[in-house]
């Protein structure tokens, strides 16, 4: 019972939620409501004719009650009871003057305002008491003064009863509105409690202002970012400390409230210049969000400084600047000297293929076979490197003019007939019937795509086939579609995806088995994409490859005669070199 009884008193208001200047001013109304009793009982004893002993004496009590219950030397709570008693007593003396007319409602209209103002329990229990003895002592003893008909002077305890349990219930209701209505007060201030504690250990500044720009709170972080405390930030207009930028006047005009920064967009990121109390100036990013309170617009200002970010972006893009400078330079540097090297060389080649057809004998032919073989290639890389250069830099140029496909396609498998009948490889080239005869195009970079395919795929084959096809796709405009087929030593899948990129080969070894510098596929890709087609692989290691790749023709073209459909039978033209 004790412990229950403890509850029950920890859940009654004790009051200490109420703060002393609020406390204060509701303890000076009761105290007003209190001197009109002192002066209205006894008007209202003169008004009902009643005995000046009963008005007389209960206006003086009631002062009494009054001024105790405002002694400075009376702790709170038990002024707040005194005052209570003050009202009780008031009523009570309204009650008995009126012979009972008015009855029990004064007294519960005085708990519901002891309840309401004071929220505490001490006051209130003061009240309850007070209705016990006044209703069921001087209720019984004098039933003439409490009840107002002859049923409940006849039966008074049965009457008691019957108006205490109303008060009870009465009673009840209040503590329990009461408590709930303390409860929601209670969650709005531990919510209010956490928004506060969120905003003021935010990483932002948090600036809240009203409809016309003027700060009305200002977080830690906006202390420390703006080096101005919050009383002084208070009441000055936003501008003071953030302003526009002028990227965002451009982005983003006249799109502010009215009062707020110019350029500040409602739930958006806006980059700004914000300004501390010294007058030193920084990149700030805000984003503003707007509430409606009590009919009153409030806008939030999220303001975070983005100056390092600002640095950071800075650094990047001088380094940006400086590696297309440095690469801009190397490609400079490798035309120039791609171009420097490849004139001696030619001359170089000129002169041993002179010296070829003068008499040798077959050891000097081998050596100037060999001082030519190993020219050619270095003349090729050169050639590749100069080429790629060319292309990174953006200075490599496509011709747009009529061209014999079926000529450049034969001809350009033609110049590896004789390195094929060495290996024992067989070169075929197969074109369909409706292959457009003539083409628009760069001839001399579409011939460097075939020939860069079909040197790639005679290095990395040693028996089988090398097979080139062409076939028209229909559309508009139409496509051709040329593949390179080997049945070489492969591509194994994890490589596949970089052997077009710049110096790069399916892995180490194969550059060291068969050499190359790795460019052949890249400047390939590379003049695909300019011509606008597409370029790909299919490959199963240990069973070949096949490059393929497009380019986009107009479907109304000259083709070769006839009228039949694709037949690769009757319109194929191949070169054998068994």
């Amino acid at each position: 019972m004790a412990s229950i009884a403890m509850s029950l008193l920890s859940a009654l208001p004790k009051g200490d939620a109420l703060a002393e200047p609020a406390w204060a001013d509701r303890h000076r109304g009761i105290l007003s409501i209190l001197w009109l009793h002192t002066l209205g009982v006894p008007l209202f004893g003169i008004y009902m004719g009643a005995g000046p002993r009963l008005y007389l004496g209960g206006g003086a009590l009631l002062a009494m009650f009054a001024i105790a219950a405002q002694l400075p030397v009376v702790r709170r709570r038990l002024q707040s009871a005194i005052a209570t008693c003050g009202l009780m007593t008031a009523s009570a003396l309204l009650v008995h003057i009126a012979g009972g007319r008015t009855e029990l409602h004064f007294h519960f209209f005085v708990m519901m305002s002891v309840i309401v103002l004071y929220q505490d329990w001490l006051p209130f229990l003061v009240g309850l008491q007070f209705i016990i003895l006044d209703h069921g002592v001087v209720g019984t003893l004098m039933p003439e003064l409490v009840y107002g008909h002859t049923e409940g002077q006849v039966h008074p305890w049965t009457w008691a009863m019957v108006h205490g349990g109303f008060l009870l219930a009465e009673c009840a209701a209040l503590l329990y509105f009461w408590r709930l209505n303390e409860l929601a007060r209670e969650a709005a201030l531990q919510s209010e409690a956490r928004t506060r504690m969120i905003i003021e250990t935010a990483l932002d500044a948090v600036v809240t202002t009203d409809a016309s720009g003027i700060i009305t709170d200002w977080n830690t972080q906006a202390e420390l970012m703006f080096d101005v405390s919050r009383t002084e930030a208070i009441g000055q207009p936003l501008t003071t400390y953030v302003s526009i930028s002028h990227s965002s006047a451009l982005k983003y005009p006249d799109t502010a409230p009215s009062g707020l920064v110019p350029g500040a967009i409602l739930n958006r990121r806006v980059e700004q210049v914000g300004r501390t109390g010294s007058g030193h100036e920084f990149p700030v990013e805000i984003a503003t969000s707007c509430l409606a309170i009590d009919g009153a617009q409030q806008f939030t200002t999220f303001v975070q400084d983005i100056s390092e970010r600002k640095q950071q972006e800075e650094a990047l893009r001088k380094a940006k600047d400086a590696a297309e400078a440095a690469s801009q330079a190397k490609s400079q540097f490798l035309a120039t000297m791609s171009h420097e090297i490849r004139t001696p060389m030619n001359g170089v080649l000129g002169m041993t293929e002179l010296l070829l057809a003068t008499s040798l004998n077959d050891r000097q032919r081998k050596y100037a076979d060999t001082v030519h073989t190993s020219g050619t290639n270095l003349l090729h890389i050169i050639n590749d490197i100069l080429d790629f250069s060319k292309i990174e830099a953006g200075h490599l140029a496509l011709e747009y003019i009529p061209f014999d496909l079926h000529q450049i396609l034969t001809e350009g498998a033609k110049l590896y007939d004789q390195q094929a009948v060495k290996k024992g490889l067989a070169l075929t080239v197969t074109i369909s019937h409706n292959t457009p005869v003539i083409v628009h195009g760069d001839p001399h970079r579409f011939r460097q795509i075939v020939t860069n395919l079909v040197s790639n795929a005679l290095k990395f084959t040693d028996a089988g086939t090398i097979a080139v096809t062409a076939v028209f796709e229909e559309g508009s405009p139409g496509q051709v579609c040329i593949a390179v087929s080997d049945t070489g030593i492969g591509i194994p899948l994890e490589a596949q995806a970089r052997v077009f990129d710049s110096f790069s080969q399916a892995d180490g070894s194969t550059t060291r088995k068969y050499g190359g510098t790795g460019l052949g596929l890249a400047i390939v890709k590379q003049l695909v994409g300019m011509m606008g087609g597409q370029l790909g692989l299919r490959s199963v290691p240990g069973e070949g490859t096949t490059f393929w790749f497009t380019i986009p023709v107009e479907s109304k073209v000259s083709r070769s005669t006839g009228e039949s459909p694709p037949d690769f039978r009757r319109s194929t033209l191949i070169i054998e070199t068994p």
